[in-house]
């Protein structure tokens, strides 16, 4: 006999919690029942990414589409909770008390007497306050899967809120500029490794010096690749039109043609006679 959706409860967020216990209870779904918290990883990020594409999307967000993806997002937490509950770990009810007590306890300036007289006091109060929780570094419990930029800009962040961080802009226009020396002379010498050492300083220097400004490199590199995808995509039209192969053209056919794609702030092809043509750039 299939369960009546009119037993469930009223309240919205017990009425999810109603059924996703009953997809994993007896009378149940099969897939749902098969599901663990490992098998969900990929779930979670795929929801974690809808999420931040429809954010990211140009122009005003859409508040239907964002309440949707929201709560697909939502959907997984209440299935690791009622995973976790049915082997009397932890519940929903426990994530939401955890969750709570942590954010009365961070904002004492709002739950209690400390008095901030800004952000920047907020954000420090907020690490003295993780590290009287146990933790030993501003770095800590930054997950290493974090997307590389992402973690590097955070790890920056939380760098620069105990005052490490320099005095004005030209330090770090030095340090760009002594990385980018470094890097060039790693790609004139061919050496692989030293390639990828010397590429990973010069873009945490870069890094370092945005972040200062308030720059979010992963919107930020996010938003150039989507120019140049934009770009590439009217070149690629363009040699079409003309009855030709964009891997038949030379070098210089090809930036003639890449010109005329030009839009202010546009990605830029290398110069020079080497282009090349045959490089996954995906």
């Amino acid at each position: 006999m299939p369960i009546d959706p009119d037993t469930l409860p009223d309240d919205p967020l017990r009425r999810l919690e109603a059924v996703m216990r009953t997809l994993l209870g007896p009378k149940g779904c099969p897939w749902d029942k098969e599901q663990d918290h490992r098998s969900l990883r990929t779930t979670l990020l795929e929801e974690t990414y809808e999420v931040l594409q429809v954010i990211d999307a140009p122009g005003p967000i859409e508040d239907h589409r964002l309440a949707e993806e929201l709560g697909d997002l939502l959907l997984q937490i209440v299935f690791h909770a009622a995973l976790a509950d049915e082997r009397g770990a932890f519940s929903l009810d426990d994530l939401a008390l955890t969750v709570t007590d942590k954010l009365i306890r961070r904002h004492p300036h709002v739950f209690g007497s400390t008095e901030v007289a800004d952000t920047s006091e907020v954000l420090e109060n907020w690490e003295r306050i993780k590290k009287d929780e146990g933790k030993t570094s501003s770095l800590d419990g930054l997950p290493p899967a974090l997307p590389a930029l992402l973690r590097a800009s955070t790890l920056l962040a939380r760098a620069v809120r105990t005052g490490f961080a320099w005095p004005d802009d030209e330090g770090a226009i030095a340090k760009i500029e002594e990385e980018k020396k470094e890097f060039v002379a790693a790609l004139r010498s061919r050496d692989r490794a030293d390639i990828d050492h010397e590429f990973g300083d010069l873009v945490f220097a870069l890094i370092t010096a945005a972040a200062v400004h308030g720059t979010e490199p992963e919107a930020a590199v996010r938003e150039a690749a989507d120019r140049f995808e934009n770009r590439f995509r009217r070149l690629e039209t363009i040699i079409a039109s003309r009855g030709e192969e964009l891997s038949a053209m030379t070098p210089e056919e090809l930036l003639s043609a890449w010109d005329q794609t030009r839009e202010p702030g546009a990605a830029q092809l290398p110069s020079g006679p080497s282009v090349s043509q045959d490089s996954d750039r995906s």
